[in-house]
């Protein structure tokens, strides 16, 4: 018999001395199948929140669109069908909000005419793409295989729109780079060239982020042995200066684990991450024994930090700014792949993964990179094969803390040993001195004994002290909001 979550919304929880969460379900759904493991952004505007989801089936690529309104109400959750007709060979390179403005960036090769443009087309708050593009820029090229690379960027304040065209690699030739400093209405304020003297290998751009003052952050990584390591290729427009910056931990017994690049409100690029100690390859879990902190504005400094002890398997998810504090939020996570037994499956395309899911760590930084506190938020240990989006965890910023969202064990917090392997919707508030309160649940909220919905901490968009996190069922959307 199929179970239907009756609706519930705008009820308050309160959360040790007296601070507030409430969580306010939309009032309707949307046709969704969840695949497993999408890449994922999300973007908000005054009316609406974007979750853009891409993925490949049989090496063609499939982005899926989501809309929800600021009460939850989805009111587009469909696949972004190109006019093959028109596009050549096109693919979505962005979704951005520039000032309140969504806008959809659209990258195509078209191999008749040798030509690798950017075009531009605005959503509404339905999720309708319009039937018109602007020209953003094209590149020349003579093969599909080398036509040249669009990046995009949003600026934190998000009234500008940075744009680097990679031109097609020449072999033995520094890569060459044209950008363009957008306003909010696509007019272009600036724009040039640059390459970087000297360096002859092809650059593999894997992240583009870009500050208000014009920086231009193109992360890629390099290798030493094992590891991996970042590398940033920094171009500064208003000092035409092009400079390549290893992002190396200094200390010779250490080597980067995971980490995330994030731009900040004084327009640095901040990398923050894990370290590992630096050994010859071996099997098991990998021990995580510290944090390690780089500031763009100190471009040769790296700074570590130790753990008290070891942690296992873990993977930096979340950079979040707070006044005087950032904070990196990191999972204990595991994804092992699985090993086809023979036979047909064997040869079959289709990867399987196994994932393991455990506790949440908090590190907080004050903004000139000096650790604060390091604090674990402690869950139940879930596994999953495939599709994991109910073990992540989404996190932001509600009154004036750190909020983690995230599924725990109901059995955890309610006695009912008729429920108790059931996953109980949680949040857990970190303020900036590193003090975590009680975790507070949402089981009358959100009914979850008789929800057909599972609560997707993967897909969530955090903007202006709201936590919006999508819930899926087996063929639907919904939209949940803390706040």
């Amino acid at each position: 018999m199929k179970r239907y979550l009756i609706l519930t919304v705008a009820v308050l929880a309160f959360i040790g001395a007296g601070a507030q969460i409430k969580v306010t379900q939309g009032n309707n759904s949307q046709p969704f199948k969840a695949t497993k493991q999408p890449n994922f952004t999300s973007f908000s505007s005054d009316n609406a929140n974007y979750f853009l989801m891409n993925r490949s089936e049989h090496f063609v690529k499939i982005n899926t669109l989501v809309v929800a309104d600021k009460t939850g109400n989805v009111s587009m959750a469909t696949d972004i069908i190109l006019n093959r007709s028109i596009f050549s060979d096109a693919e979505v390179k962005k979704l951005l909000v520039v000032g309140n403005t969504v806008i959809l960036f659209i990258e195509n090769h078209d191999k008749k005419a040798g030509k690798n443009s950017l075009t531009a087309r605005v959503v509404d708050d339905k999720g309708n793409i319009s039937n018109t593009e602007s020209a953003i820029g094209s590149i020349d090229f003579t093969k599909m295989s080398n036509a040249g690379k669009w990046q995009v960027a949003l600026t934190p304040d998000k009234k500008h729109v940075a744009v680097v065209g990679q031109l097609p690699h020449d072999k033995n030739v520094p890569d060459k780079f044209q950008y363009m400093l957008l306003d909010a209405n696509l007019k272009e304020v600036k724009k040039g060239d640059f390459s970087f003297s000297g360096y002859t290998k092809e650059i593999s751009v894997w992240n583009f982020l870009a500050s208000d003052k014009g920086d231009l952050y193109l992360i890629s990584e390099e290798f030493d042995k094992s590891y991996k390591y970042p590398v940033v290729y920094q171009y500064t427009a208003a000092s035409s200066s092009a400079n390549i910056i290893p992002v190396i931990i200094g200390d010779a017994a250490l080597r980067v684990l995971s980490y995330l690049p994030s731009v900040n409100a004084d327009g640095d690029l901040i990398i923050a991450g894990y370290s590992q100690q630096k050994k010859t390859f071996s099997a098991g879990d990998v021990q995580a024994v510290g944090t390690w902190y780089y500031n763009s504005s100190k471009p040769q400094e790296v700074k570590t930090f130790a753990f008290d002890k070891p942690v296992t398997n873990l993977v930096a998810r979340n950079i979040v700014y707070n006044g005087d504090t950032f904070f990196l939020v990191g999972e204990q996570y595991k994804a092992e792949k699985e090993t086809p037994a023979g036979g047909m499956s064997a040869l079959s395309m289709e990867e399987n993964y196994h994932y393991e899911h455990g506790d949440i760590m908090v590190t907080g930084f004050s903004n000139d990179g000096t650790k604060k506190f390091d604090i674990t938020a402690a869950r139940n240990k879930w596994s999953a094969r495939n599709f994991d989006g109910e073990f992540m965890v989404a996190s932001g910023v509600i009154n004036n803390k750190l909020a983690l969202v995230f599924n725990d064990l109901y059995g955890k917090y309610i006695d009912d040993k008729y429920y108790r392997s059931y996953k109980l919707p949680v949040v857990v508030s970190i303020n900036n001195n590193g003090l975590m309160e009680a975790p507070v649940h949402f089981e009358k909220e959100l009914d979850v004994k008789i929800s057909s919905y599972t609560m997707m901490p993967a897909f969530f968009n955090s903007a202006n002290g709201h936590v919006t996190v999508l819930s899926t069922n087996a063929q639907s959307i919904k939209a949940l909001t803390f706040q």
